[in-house]
């Protein structure tokens, strides 16, 4: 028998070990190259696609990062399926191979996986590379999709990138196997194992590191948001090491401490033994819990950032199309009747259409150190715009007071306070105001405004000519996401010089879906890389010490203990492996959606909750087939 085939034979007789490995470096192959495909395709090298220098960019970045998560990736599963393999290269030794034959068998192992994990992650990514295609093209709104075409240089860059990789990393790793002696290889699994034990500095520098970490993400705004990101991120990284390594130990002592708990019915044994699998698992258990935070968080931004941006859209644009002008009838940006006649024309319905006419105000508001130009309209036609949109709220205003609206949401700064009092010009007149307080928000497309009281607008208003009036319209559509055709022809209305006056929300709609569904396309791909791998890494970690765990449980069996309750074990012991990273990184990740909704002003929870629930439903099914492989490989056999 040859080196290769005897590495050949050893990859058969621990299948089970690789094949949890084998799949995630194949799918890691497989995204790797169908976007490596895309940005060598030579419509997207040629600048055809819209967004082309950003998108490729954020393609590049994925690329990158899919690259630094598979070198870390197999470098820690070569690591452990060497180490767990300690025994059987004593036996190897004790037969007379030497050091060097061993690393040659590693290598030829590692080659073989290598060679298979990219052929069949290549061969995938050209089987899907044309749907990949067609998604694209339609997330880009382009006109035609991108053709199909045979990347031979995506395939060259990821074969030689994965295997540099995977030779690198061989090389890296298998020192670990052939430096110990003999004996020292032969007893490795035989070693007795000392109870954990934790630290109570480490323990409360746990709770320290999550409870600032979760404090801070709570309280974070747009203009904490840089200065916090980081260390949020580092203590909750910290403080979820400590937590796995030391409070964990220090809960199941607890438990121990605990006769009630602790000797009811085979609590003794699954708490002793959870405390062993824990501490030895803590990094791994650590990692997916970080990884699951990140999965969760990016996927219920990306959800958040494609759905419920649209709110924000529709309150930055509360008409569909919006312009004001001055003089009551001077149609200076648009006609009103050519844009009745074009949606006409193009089979658009109206939903409804506004005329608000104001009157011109003009005065210094201190906190902003300026003079503003705004408009000032009546309270009764604010309260009937205002019913027809959702986030505004109908108002109250006495003679001699009002109420002033900032327009954007995202600068939460009070520039006038309840009770303050300013000094205003309408139309040369002298004019002194009150404030009830201060608003944010439009109800149509206008300057600052302010909201008086009815019968002191009438006043002001026979003061003020029609050609001097501010007058803002607005056009809310059917089906406005739609309407793009319609709005670009409304737009050709505009005088050249005037261009930027009209305000459509299908622009900024258009621009959006297609950079954020293309977000939501390619974090997807991430989250699902990032979750195969982090329900591999336990999958792995729990086949390397198979053979440790059968010979515990065959003593189990000896001293009395039933099938149903060795099962119960187990079970209990695979699910807190699999599904604790999971709670752990649900806290994180809910943290994480208040902070998002303290930057997006979006409703997080339920898309949140939405992608907690689809990551559950998928890590249970790992689950069952890491439980079912299990019972197969160690306890059927008892």
């Amino acid at each position: 028998m040859t080196f290769r085939q005897f590495a050949l034979s050893q990859m058969k007789g621990n299948r089970h070990r690789y094949s949890a490995f084998f799949f995630s470096s194949v799918f890691a192959v497989m995204i790797f190259f169908v976007y490596a495909a895309f940005l060598l395709h030579p419509e997207v090298r040629s600048g055809r696609i819209w967004g082309g220098q950003m998108i490729l960019i954020a393609m590049i970045a994925c690329e990158i990062i899919i690259a630094i998560f598979a070198f870390f990736f197999v470098l820690y599963s070569c690591s452990a399926f060497l180490k767990s393999r300690q025994k059987e290269f004593g036996l190897l030794k004790l037969f007379g191979f030497t050091n060097s034959q061993i690393r040659r068998i590693v290598i030829y192992e590692n080659l073989a996986i290598a060679l298979l994990s990219m052929g069949t992650g290549i061969g995938l990514g050209l089987l899907f590379n044309r749907l990949f295609y067609m998604l694209i093209s339609d997330m880009l709104q382009m006109e035609q999709p991108l053709r199909f075409y045979i990347p031979t240089m995506a395939a060259l860059l990821t074969a030689g990138g994965y295997l540099v990789i995977f030779l690198l990393i061989t090389l890296i790793s298998m020192r670990h196997a052939t430096r110990l002696e003999i004996s020292e290889l032969m007893v490795a699994s035989r070693k007795p194992k000392p109870f954990p034990r934790f630290s109570l500095w480490l323990v409360l520098l746990s709770a320290l590191c999550l409870g600032t970490g979760y404090t801070l993400a709570y309280q974070v705004s747009a203009s904490t948001i840089l200065l916090w990101m980081l260390p949020v991120i580092g203590l909750v990284v910290l403080g979820t090491h400590y937590l796995f390594t030391q409070s964990s130990v220090a809960l199941l002592t607890g438990l121990q401490a605990n006769k009630a708990v602790y000797y009811r019915s085979t609590h003794l044994i699954l708490i002793s033994q959870l405390a062993y699998k824990l501490k030895d698992n803590a990094r791994i258990l650590a990692t997916v819990s970080v990884l699951c935070a990140v999965i969760l968080t990016a996927s219920g931004a990306l959800n958040t950032l494609l759905y419920g941006m649209k709110g924000q859209l529709m309150e930055r644009h509360p008409q569909t199309i919006g312009f004001h002008e001055t003089g009551v009838d001077a149609h200076t940006i648009a006609d009103p009747e050519d844009i009745r006649r074009i949606l006409q024309e193009d089979g658009v319905q109206l939903e409804y259409e506004i005329k608000l006419i104001g009157l011109p105000l003009e005065g210094p508001i201190p906190e902003m150190q300026r003079t503003v130009k705004a408009m000032a309209i009546s309270v009764s036609d604010y309260n009937a715009l205002a019913a027809r949109l959702p986030h505004m709220k109908p108002l109250e205003a006495d003679y001699g007071h009002a109420w002033f609206f900032y327009p954007y949401f995202e600068m939460k700064k009070q520039f006038v306070q309840p009770g303050q009092v300013l000094d205003f010009q309408v139309n040369g007149a002298s004019l002194q105001l009150t404030m009830n307080g201060q608003k944010y928000g439009e109800i149509a497309k206008t300057p600052f405004l302010f909201v008086l009281n009815d019968r002191q607008y009438a006043e002001l208003a026979s003061t003020v000519p029609d050609e001097l009036k501010p007058v803002a319209y607005g056009f809310e559509l059917k089906n406005w996401e739609e309407a793009g055709p319609s709005v670009e022809r409304i737009a050709q209305l505009v005088p050249s010089g005037k261009a930027f006056s009209l305000n459509a929300r299908t622009a900024d709609y258009l621009s959006f879906k297609q950079v954020g569904s293309l977000s939501f396309f390619i974090g997807m791909f991430i989250s699902v890389l990032f979750f195969v791998a982090s329900g591999s890494l336990i999958f792995f970690k729990l086949f390397t010490e198979v053979d440790e765990d059968r010979t515990q449980l065959q003593a189990l069996r000896r001293i009395g203990l039933t099938h149903g309750e060795i099962n119960r074990i187990v079970s209990w012991q695979i699910a807190t492996l699999f599904y604790l990273p999971c709670v752990v990184g649900a806290v994180h990740t809910a943290f994480a959606m208040k902070a998002l909704s303290n930057l997006f002003r979006a409703e997080v929870w339920l898309y949140g909750g939405v992608v907690l629930l689809v990551y559950l439903v998928l890590q249970t099914g790992y689950f069952w087939l890491a439980k079912q492989s299990y019972f197969k490989k160690v306890v059927q056999p008892l």
